[in-house]
């Protein structure tokens, strides 16, 4: 009987009374290289375009580059600002880590399956049941410069300059519980030049007014940030 590989990590099971005299070697190409990449093993995936990286899942002991998929961590690096990373869809656990101070990546479960976003620079612990991700943390803080039209993701600090004319600020679609986007006047000209801050269309700002309406900003220096409650009072004013 010929080795089968597992699901998860690819590892090569040896058949009923295959490879006499060499399954050693196997069981400790296993070891030396499946089950430590899995465990511990750290890998810098260069991406180029905006388009979509498939990780490798190469069966068997194989060196890292082969297998990206079965490493513990992987670090992802770019000089666009998109790129979608496809995953196979199997039960896992991965650190991931933005390398890049530009691209926000988007991590996909097979070619059309559930996906979770990576902002620049930040950094998330996750795990996987095949068919959804589940974040166990994110850590690291992302601060950007907007003077135009922009949608915000979750966890963003905004430095808006508005002196150039009013600019119209997004907040992040389907948030959840503790989401937060922060504002910053970045030449202190609110007031002549004002900020607008858009929900996604189905929420409230502040629980006032109805679903979608917008907040006007004309204070001059303002700071604040508004978080995420739930869809009975939408997006809260935290500080100012």
């Amino acid at each position: 009987m010929a080795s089968t590989f597992s699901t998860r990590l690819k590892i090569e099971l040896i058949g009923d009374g295959e490879q006499s005299g060499s399954w050693g070697t196997t069981t400790n190409n296993n070891f030396s290289q499946s089950i430590e990449q899995a465990i511990a093993g750290v890998l810098t995936v260069a991406t180029t375009g905006t388009g979509t990286t498939t990780l490798t899942t190469s069966n068997g002991p194989q060196a890292a580059a082969d297998n990206q998929a079965r490493q513990a961590a992987l670090r992802f690096t770019s000089s666009e600002v998109s790129h979608t990373v496809q995953y196979p869809a199997v039960e896992k656990l991965y650190l991931l880590v933005n390398g890049s101070s530009t691209c926000t990546f988007t991590h996909r479960l097979g070619a059309s399956g559930s996906e979770i976003t990576l902002l620049p620079s930040k950094t998330k612990f996750v795990a996987t049941d095949g068919t959804n991700w589940f974040t166990l943390e994110t850590t690291g803080s992302t601060y950007i410069d907007k003077s135009g039209p922009y949608t915000a993701f979750a966890g963003d600090n905004i430095f808006v300059d508005t002196s150039g004319g009013a600019v119209t600020i997004t907040l992040p679609s389907s948030p959840a519980l503790g989401d937060a986007v922060s504002f910053i006047d970045a030449e202190g000209t609110f007031d002549s030049f004002n900020l607008t801050v858009t929900p996604d269309g189905s929420n409230k700002i502040m629980g006032l007014g109805s679903n979608g309406d917008s907040m006007i900003v004309d204070t001059n220096n303002a700071g604040f940030t508004l978080v995420y409650r739930d869809s009975t009072h939408g997006w809260r004013l935290k500080d100012k």
